[in-house]
């Protein structure tokens, strides 16, 4: 199943790490510090979102057979759809 997030965006559910409504990320210095190390690291994938509502964390565990290693890409999301919302939603 997916989640649509907005702006002709839609997620796999399974996907979804995280949903954090941005007062909540605003208030905290840790959750803020993860944000933006996730965008410094060019994991935001729509970054021409104007109003951001919410934050959506996704993880995608790929497996590299021939070094015996599990690679985790995390992307983030922003929406203009409250996480309240999207929870509903999910």
């Amino acid at each position: 199943m997916f989640l649509h997030i907005g702006n002709n965006i839609s997620i796999p559910k399974d996907e979804i790490v995280a949903i954090l409504d941005k007062n909540a990320v605003e208030k905290s210095i840790d959750t803020r510090t993860f944000i933006d190390k996730l965008i410094n690291n060019d994991c935001l994938v729509n970054p021409d979102n104007n109003k951001v509502n919410t934050y959506i964390i996704t993880c995608i565990k790929n497996i590299d057979r021939k070094n015996r290693l599990s690679i985790l890409n995390y992307n983030l999301y922003t929406s203009n759809i409250s996480s309240k919302s999207l929870f509903k939603r999910k």
